[in-house]
C-alpha cells in the first residue's frame, strides 16, 4: 500500500515471512487436523485462484468436478468475484513480479456469460496508480473496488457500473486509507475497514465501518483492540464476518483468527481461531459454510478451504499440492 504504516497485502506478507515461521523461536505447536470428508464434496462450490505451474490462474469447482477457467497467459490471475446474478466472474491480472499479486500492475477482468475474457479496467486507467479488491453489488449492476489515485496518495474507495466505467468516489477523508470494500445487501451502503475518525493513524485501530454510498458518512461497528479487515454481510444481514489480529506476535506473522458480529447486539466472538492463520472469509449462500483462505503453520501451505459452522471443522476446497486462496462461493 501507500504508507508504510498500512500495508495490508496479506497474502504477499505471508509468502515473505515463511521464512520467518521455519525460523522462529517459538515451541512447535501441534498442528491442527484438517478433514477432506467432513463435508461432502456435493456442497462446495466456488471459484478459487490456484497456482498452476508457477502461474496463478482462476479455477472453480463445483459438483465435485474443478476447472480451470483462465489460460496460462504469463500474467497472474487472482481475487475471482462470482456475479450474484450471472456466471460472470471479475478478477484481476498482473505482472509476475510477486508471490501473490501486483495492485501496481493490476488490471480489472471479466470472464463473460460465454467464457470470454474482457478487460474492464486497464492498469493506469482513471489516473489509479494501484487497484484491488473488487467485489460486485447484489443486484449486479455495479462494482466496488479500493484504488490509489495518484492525486491523493492514499487507498480510497470507488463505485462504477458493471462494464467497470464511470467510476466514483465514495469516500471522503484523504489522510487514511480505506480496504477490503463490500456491497452491504441493500446495495446503498458498503463495509470497510479504515482507522475511524478521531483514532490514532496506527495499524490496532483498523476497524470495520459502513459507510453511506451518497452522503459517505461513517459509521464504526467494531470496537476492539485488534486490527480488522475483509468483512462479509451474512446473507440474511444479521451477522458480519472479518479477520481480526488477535495475537500481533504469533510466530513472527501474527495470528489471524475470524470473528463474527451480531448486528443487532453488536457482540462480537471468535468463530474461527486455531494453529493456523485464517483470512478473508466469505459466507456461503445458505450462510451454513464459511469460505476461507488458511496458511498452515505445519506446511506454510497456503489452501482454500471450507468451514462447517454446524461441525466446527474445515475441508479442502481441492485437495493439491499446488497453492489455493481466495474462495469465492457460487
Amino acid at each position: 500500500m501507500k504508507s508504510n504504516t498500512f500495508k495490508v497485502k496479506f497474502a504477499i506478507l505471508v509468502a515473505t515471512q515463511i521464512a520467518l515461521l521455519a525460523a522462529c523461536s517459538k515451541d512447535p505447536i501441534e498442528p491442527v487436523e484438517i478433514s477432506s470428508n467432513e463435508l461432502s464434496p456435493n456442497v462446495i462450490s466456488c471459484i478459487y485462484t490456484q497456482q498452476i505451474d508457477g502461474v496463478f490462474e482462476i479455477c472453480k469447482t463445483h459438483n465435485q468436478e474443478h476447472s480451470t477457467l483462465t489460460t496460462s497467459n504469463g500474467k497472474d490471475k487472482w481475487w475471482p468475484k462470482h456475479s450474484p446474478v450471472s456466471n460472470e466472474i471479475l478478477f484481476y491480472q498482473s505482472n509476475r513480479t510477486r508471490d501473490i499479486n501486483d495492485y501496481s500492475s493490476a488490471s480489472l477482468w471479466m470472464i463473460n456469460t460465454s467464457g470470454g475474457l474482457e478487460e474492464l479496467i486497464p492498469q493506469g486507467a482513471f489516473g489509479w496508480d494501484k487497484q484491488g479488491q473488487c467485489n460486485w453489488s447484489h443486484d449486479g449492476s455495479s462494482t466496488l473496488m479500493a484504488a490509489v489515485d495518484s492525486a491523493i496518495g492514499t487507498w480510497q474507495v470507488y463505485i462504477t457500473d458493471a462494464n467497470g466505467e464511470n467510476p466514483a468516489r465514495i469516500t471522503k477523508r484523504n489522510e487514511v486509507d480505506y480496504f477490503d470494500p463490500i456491497f452491504n445487501l441493500d446495495d446503498r451502503t458498503i463495509l470497510c475497514s479504515t482507522v475511524p475518525e478521531g483514532e490514532d493513524m496506527v495499524n490496532s485501530n483498523i476497524e470495520i465501518v459502513r459507510i453511506d454510498i451518497i452522503s459517505g458518512e461513517e459509521e464504526r461497528l467494531t470496537f476492539n483492540k485488534f486490527r480488522d479487515h475483509h468483512p462479509d454481510i451474512s446473507p440474511d444481514g444479521n451477522t458480519i464476518l472479518f479477520e481480526s489480529l488477535v495475537d500481533p506476535d504469533y510466530l513472527s506473522i501474527g495470528k489471524w483468527a475470524i470473528k463474527e458480529m451480531n448486528l443487532s447486539s453488536m457482540a462480537e466472538y471468535v468463530l474461527i481461531e486455531d494453529n493456523n492463520i485464517n483470512l478473508f472469509p466469505k459466507y456461503s449462500q445458505s450462510g451454513e459454510l464459511i469460505y476461507l483462505t488458511e496458511l498452515n503453520i505445519e506446511t506454510f501451505q497456503m489452501n482454500a478451504v471450507v468451514y462447517s459452522i454446524v461441525n466446527k471443522q474445515k475441508s479442502y476446497v481441492i485437495q493439491t499440492e499446488n497453492i489455493t486462496m481466495n474462495p469465492d462461493p457460487i
